[in-house]
């Protein structure tokens, strides 16, 4: 029963990733065949050969078809797609900067052909203010299946397994969030701490499955939907889960009290941004704010609703603050909705300290050329919640007014894409 429930989840976690990828082979389309025809050079243009080679360049069976299953579906996926968000969001745009929903729906095609931008980040870089913008965007289509690829060690060390994570931390005394219990699917003979608990997956991403239980009483455990559970019960109840996906359970903690009043009860964290540069040494390139909005008290993340700002890397200030940007409908904004707490121009605490936790831990992670830090930021100064070693760009470059193609990160990328690329490329 075990093995087949496992089963089952890597099955739809497989046809998801399949699905995903078929995306991604549609929206770099336009920008493969763009390489190819003007034939760009890794001297001239690292990051745009370093994709078109390897978009050209298919590894096996299953790479194929996704390869030609994006050339057959891009004619039917980009009008409908494009259909839906314009109807989605076009007449908020509308209202708000008086571009129509045709010029809309006509931009979007646009600059899929010369950007391969697709309709959900037409609207997520709210390129419908500023088309040309489009250009300088890095995105998900070229970072998560093919440049991050070519910029790490086949084996390296562990950012994808929460709890392997957690151990090299500890083994090499950085600062890190550890884990109380790791559950797969065993019967446990441990026992939970009469603490509020903190349930994620192993190698979960976006902030799905995540589950807050707070203590409420002595061995009394309150989560989703006010669920009451004694511990036993609620071990018993996350052994039965980790037997679809592992699980890792650690102690929930409270943010800094100078930036409490920016969530409605998520732990709000920084993803800072590090990369390799032209030495070898990390560098804090980039940074955003997340936390949480509306009735999520759980995640941070902005996948599962929450909201974000741009940090000043110098000063540690916040941007206005958003949501994904894929639905219009939440905008942009200084005051939190829920707290009324100030963002914009909002200093966050222990900054520094903050990117020297993120350099230091960089510096045992150096097989890496990019890393995206969780780092939280508490009373007793910041702690890594996780390390991303495929970290979403695309999410941060929502906040920025100019794209990393065009930054210090796209500069750094290609200047060690220029040494991974095979000699023919």
């Amino acid at each position: 029963m075990r093995n087949a429930a496992k089963s089952d989840a890597m099955s739809v976690m497989n046809i998801a990733s399949r699905a995903e990828r078929l995306v991604y082979r549609v929206a770099g389309l336009p920008v493969a065949l763009s390489a190819l025809l003007l034939g760009t050079s890794v001297t001239d243009a690292p990051l745009q050969t370093a994709f078109a080679w390897r978009y050209w360049h298919p590894d096996g069976a299953g790479e194929w078809s996704e390869l030609i299953g994006g050339l057959i579906v891009w004619p039917l996926a980009l009008p409908v797609a494009s259909l839906w968000f314009t109807l989605r969001n076009g007449r908020i745009v509308r209202r708000r900067n008086g571009k129509s929903m045709t010029a809309q729906f006509v931009d979007q095609f646009r600059l899929y052909f010369t950007a391969g931008v697709l309709p959900p980040w037409y609207y997520i870089f709210s390129l419908h203010d500023e088309p040309e913008r489009a250009k300088s965007y890095l995105q998900r289509f070229e970072t998560k299946p093919c440049l991050f690829l070519l910029l790490k060690r086949k084996r390296g060390s562990p950012l994808n397994d929460k709890n392997r994570f957690a151990e090299y931390c500890a083994e090499r005394q950085i600062r890190c969030v550890q884990n109380v219990l790791y559950l797969n699917g065993g019967d446990s003979v441990a026992t939970l701490p009469d603490h509020d608990l903190f349930v994620k997956r192993s190698r979960g991403r976006g902030g799905r499955g995540a589950e807050r239980w707070d203590r409420v009483g002595p061995d009394t455990f309150e989560g989703p939907n006010c669920e009451r559970l004694g511990g036993d019960a609620l071990l018993q109840r996350l052994v039965g889960r980790s037997r679809h996906s592992p699980l890792i359970v650690q102690r929930r903690l409270e943010p800094h009290f100078a930036i409490a009043d920016l969530t409605t009860g998520a732990l709000p964290t920084a993803r800072v941004v590090t990369c390799l540069d032209e030495r070898g040494n990390p560098e804090v390139v980039a940074a955003m704010f997340r936390s949480s909005i509306g009735s999520n008290k759980t995640v941070d993340n902005m996948h599962a609703g929450g909201m974000g700002a741009l940090v000043d890397v110098g000063t540690g200030t916040l941007s206005k603050a958003s949501n994904l940007g894929a639905d219009a409908r939440i905008g942009w904004f200084s005051i939190h909705p829920d707290t009324g707490a100030q963002i914009e121009s909002r200093a966050l605490p222990l900054w520094d300290e903050a990117k020297e936790l993120a350099l230091a831990a960089h510096r045992h992670f150096d097989d890496r050329v990019v890393i995206g830090w969780d780092i939280a930021i508490l009373a007793d100064g910041p702690i890594i919640v996780e390390g991303n070693g495929n970290p979403d760009l695309d999410i941060l470059q929502r906040f920025m007014r100019i794209g990393f193609r065009r930054h210090r990160l796209g500069e750094l990328m290609g200047h060690h894409l220029k040494n991974r690329l095979p000699a023919a490329a």
